[in-house]
């Protein structure tokens, strides 16, 4: 056994044996762990490993698309991008990582001398980044992404940041913070199918693709504005569409695809959303609200249910104009009871769960405030 083959075991759950794969000598290590690849290049040692999945078809396609870089002496930090095309394998890249920058061999005697190759999808990586910026994706958690698992799913990526000068909030280092230090590096879809629909009022974001594509999004109301600038464009595509509709619209060129104006289009008819935007109370379950958030109206209608009968636990709810119809739970000597009015003048009275239920979905449908409807009140 070489020096170099020596170090290669140590601390390694089983042997690394013998082997060719494509036009590659050799060494394999396969334990119930996983399958682990090393060819030895000199006095570099390049390794892959998949946990799940293994194919030996995919390790050569890997060994095979970066053994033009592998001997470089020039490597640095720089993520390495190969095309790789596989039959009924769903990552298209191999992503070489240069000494000094592998996950494999941190901490180990092949530290400066390990290179390491991966499989992933081209939404995932941005060619001729730094590794810096490609760690937190796919070597880290931000993506959710399992590299060793060659089974799995592309996650494609979004690099955002907030674009407002708001403090605090989504994308913000902490509560007070008015600047976005860098793009936060997160999942696309959790962008389009939840951060989205869910930006606050005044709230604006840059969400931008692997490619450079940059989808600039507001919330109003029940729509995101904003504008779409392709990558090498010079003039923005407008964007005008129902707040759930990102997904379908912008998720595929999220994922590598060419931009598809006329599902936009066709989006962009979409009808109005029945919904309000909402402020919680509930101490039992830890939500104190500082702003109003978005929410469907069968969303406010299941908080109304849920919100616990507790003194001060409050409710919130303001329409499309502005009108607001609020309640809270109150004690009383034949226990609590939900106060439901609507401020400036203060007015309202004492219902039951279906009268309020009633005024939030006359609310959420017509944009008016029908408190007058329910008779008897009182001004307070």
């Amino acid at each position: 056994m070489t020096a170099i083959e020596d170090l290669i075991q140590q601390r390694r759950p089983g042997p690394a044996v013998p082997g060719r794969i494509g036009r590659h000598d050799v060494l394999v290590e396969a334990t119930g762990f996983g399958t682990s690849v090393y060819e030895i290049r000199g006095g570099r040692v390049l390794t892959l490993r998949a946990n799940q999945g293994y194919r030996e078809d995919v390790a050569a396609a890997l060994l095979d698309a970066v053994d033009d870089l592998a001997d470089a002496d020039d490597l640095g930090s720089t993520v390495w991008v190969r095309p790789l095309d596989v039959p009924d394998f769903a990552l298209d890249r191999a992503v070489l990582l240069g000494p000094g920058y592998t996950d494999f061999f941190d901490r180990t005697p092949l530290a400066d001398r390990g290179l390491q190759v991966i499989p992933v999808h081209r939404s995932e990586v941005v060619e001729g980044e730094e590794y810096e910026s490609f760690w937190p994706g796919v070597i880290g958690k931000n993506l959710g992404i399992r590299h060793h698992d060659w089974t799995r799913a592309p996650a494609p990526r979004a690099d955002v940041r907030r674009l407002d000068s708001g403090a605090g909030g989504l994308y913000r280092h902490n509560r007070r913070s008015r600047r976005s230090a860098k793009p936060a590096l997160v999942k696309a879809e959790s962008v389009l199918r939840r951060d989205l629909p869910g930006l606050l009022s005044g709230v604006e974001v840059s969400a931008m693709d692997v490619r450079g594509h940059d989808l600039r999004l507001r919330r109003e109301w029940d729509r995101l504005r904003g504008t779409l600038l392709l990558s090498g464009a010079t003039e923005a595509v407008e964007v005008d569409i129902p707040r759930h509709a990102a997904p379908d619209v912008f998720g595929p060129l999220f994922g590598g695809a060419d931009f598809d104006p006329a599902t936009l289009t066709a989006a962009a008819a979409g009808p109005p959303e029945e919904m309000l935007e909402m402020r919680v109370n509930d101490a039992g379950r830890r939500r104190h609200d500082n702003e109003d958030h978005p929410a469907t109206l069968d969303e406010c209608l299941r908080w109304l249910r849920a919100l616990g009968h507790v003194d001060g636990n409050f409710l919130v709810f303001a329409g499309r104009s502005g009108g607001i119809v609020q309640m809270m739970w109150q004690d009383g000597p034949d226990g609590p009871r939900l106060w439901l009015e609507t401020p400036n003048p203060s007015r309202g009275r004492h219902v039951t769960l279906d009268e309020a239920e009633r005024m939030i979905t006359i609310l959420a449908r017509t944009d008016r405030v029908a408190v007058d409807d329910l008779g008897d009140l009182e001004t307070v």
